[in-house]
């Protein structure tokens, strides 16, 4: 099983993002689906069943000790990483808590003998298009959306005929900030 944790978008926020992108880009590369709208916290990689057990052990675990809590983003910042060819929106920066909650759960990954994915500064963001051959011109209408998370989940990321699909494995609720 290929897993990830991250943040899940409401739908009506998740609508409003694709809407907006939609009427600001018409280049050719490959618009995420709106129901793939999330912001990854920390890729676990291939787990098997057992491993991926264990690992929401350790997540149950610190989970309950209350350090994450909930938040809010502003999304008001767009980005385009050449070398995978992924056109993002994103805060201008990772909240301090946000950013050490990732570290946390990479850590966690780490401890069951698989690598967490290297990057050099957590950056939280949605993918908007894949495959951009080069930097999307800059919107018309800059972005500004309110994101406001209160839980976290685990992820399977499934090949389907039709693209990749995420499938929510578990959910952890925050305590309020």
């Amino acid at each position: 099983m290929k897993l990830f944790f991250g943040l899940a978008l409401e739908p009506e926020l998740a609508l409003a993002i694709a809407d907006w992108r939609d009427r600001q880009f018409g280049f050719s590369a490959r618009p995420v689906p709106v129901a793939n709208f999330h912001i990854t916290l920390a890729y676990a990689g291939e787990l098997s069943v057992l491993d991926s057990d264990i690992l929401c052990e350790q997540v149950d675990s610190w989970h309950a000790k209350g350090k994450f809590r909930s938040g809010q983003l502003l999304l008001d910042q767009t980005g385009y990483w050449a070398s995978p060819g992924i056109y993002w929106l994103g805060p201008a920066e990772a909240t301090p808590a946000l950013a050490s909650a990732a570290a946390k759960l990479d850590s966690l990954i780490a401890a069951r003998g698989t690598r967490p994915q290297r990057r050099k500064k957590f950056q939280p963001h949605i993918t908007l298009f894949r495959q951009c051959e080069e930097a999307p011109p800059m919107p018309a209408q800059p972005p500004s959306f309110e994101f406001a998370y209160r839980s976290f989940s685990l992820f399977e990321s499934r090949r389907l005929r039709q693209g990749v699909a995420y499938e929510e494995l578990h959910s952890w609720p925050l305590l309020d900030a």
